[in-house]
């Protein structure tokens, strides 16, 4: 009885190993997780597997004030799913996974406080993508801590990125508020002062040249 004891316990703990180190994937019809030769790609370039070729486009960031006044802190991932087989396959956000750090972080359902940010129809949606079709659209996910890097998994294709590559959301009205205030604080530039400089000086050379021949000269005594 201790040794399967033991036995178990050996195996939640090289499950959970398997877990943190990304995005492994378990094999139906087997007691094992199978981790497969993962390929590694960057924003702006999708990889492709046998049946699909997935990408992310963008990671963005933005902040959401709730009633209460609570600040909440959102990651929003665009992405790219290409359906490369002949059969229609049913692709949703929940077969995409999100590790920040190598910590898993699970997606947010859209709230009514994201709608100045993006469209509710560019989310990434839950419908069947037909041979050779592609879908696209935004996930979102609510993150809670500091990270450095980002991994973004669809099967064995992994996008990777770093906190650098995520960008700042920016809702339209703030930008056009900000161009707004840019515009009335321009101020007109300064008048050159090269012509009453130039005036100072030419007076200057004519008092200075009056003066010179005006100078008294010196007297020759009488004999």
């Amino acid at each position: 009885m201790k040794r399967f004891k033991n036995a178990v316990a050996i195996l939640l703990m090289m499950s959970t190993l398997a877990t943190m180190a990304g995005c492994s994937f378990a094999t139906e019809g087997t007691d094992s997780t199978e981790v497969t030769t993962q390929a590694t790609y960057l924003i702006g370039s999708p990889g492709k597997a046998e049946t699909f070729e997935f990408g992310v486009t963008g990671i963005n960031s933005f902040d959401v004030v709730t009633d209460y006044g609570e600040t909440m802190h959102y990651l929003l991932v665009s992405v790219s799913y290409t359906n490369l087989s002949d059969k229609e396959q049913d692709i949703s956000k929940r077969n995409i996974g999100l590790y920040l750090d190598n910590e898993e972080i699970f997606s947010s359902e859209y709230r009514q406080e994201f709608k100045d940010f993006f469209e509710e129809g560019l989310l990434f949606n839950d419908k069947k993508v037909q041979p050779g079709r592609t879908k696209r659209g935004y996930i979102v996910y609510r993150i809670y801590r500091d990270f450095s890097t980002i991994n973004v998994c669809m099967n064995d294709v992994i996008i990777t990125a770093s906190y650098d590559e995520v960008n700042p959301l920016v809702v339209p009205e703030e930008t056009e508020a900000t161009e707004t205030s840019e515009q009335a604080t321009e101020t007109t530039p300064p008048e050159t002062t090269a012509p009453t400089t130039v005036e100072t000086l030419a007076a200057t050379e004519a008092t200075t040249t009056t003066t010179t021949d005006s100078a008294p000269t010196e007297s020759v005594p009488s004999e």
